[in-house]
């Protein structure tokens, strides 16, 4: 089983209350002209900048800021235990967003699951978000990785965003922890 809980598409429990994964072929040329590059967080100030945007980008969710620090703090816990990778996406020397990815487990190592894709709110409506996702993926090619995966609210706007970035729904990942076959 690739995903924990996870329901062939079409499961018959109610919409609006699972996840969608979505996987994709990473691309394997990279475009010329890139306006993002990818800066990985590896300081304690770099995790309390990320820390204060996320509280912003986490506000227009009607999440707390006290929430939203514990948010963080889970966060970058699940980094060390997944050897997960978190990047800000720079454009000359701004901090426009972040995003994050871990390989999964044997076999599928060479795989690799997106996480964090947010782009800070003064950034917002400028095409960064695609340039952030691609960026990430021709990064991934060139670690080696073969297929992206995310998971999506099947009930929000970034699941048809991801879809119009070539993720293809494969797995629908419902409450109750029913199993693929």
């Amino acid at each position: 089983m690739i995903w924990p809980g996870a329901a062939p598409i079409g499961d018959a429990e109610e919409i609006g209350h699972a996840k969608v994964l979505l996987m994709r072929q990473l691309p394997a040329s990279k475009s010329a002209g890139a306006s993002v590059f990818l800066q990985p967080l590896t300081s304690d100030d770099d995790w309390h900048h990320y820390t204060g945007e996320r509280i912003a980008v986490e506000s227009s969710f009607g999440v707390t800021e006290q929430r939203a620090r514990a948010m963080v703090t889970e966060l970058r816990d699940r980094a060390g235990r997944l050897e997960m990778t978190l990047f800000f996406a720079c454009i000359d020397a701004e901090r426009i967003g972040a995003i994050g990815f871990f390989r999964l487990p044997a076999p599928w190592q060479s795989w690799a699951r997106l996480q964090e894709v947010d782009v800070f709110p003064t950034w917002r409506g400028r095409g960064y978000g695609t340039a952030m996702l691609i960026e990430m993926l021709h990064h991934l090619h060139d670690a080696g990785c073969t297929v992206a995966a995310i998971g999506a609210d099947e009930d929000d706007w970034p699941l048809d965003w991801y879809r119009r970035h070539g993720f293809t729904d494969v797995m629908r990942v419902t409450p109750s922890g029913v199993s693929a076959s």
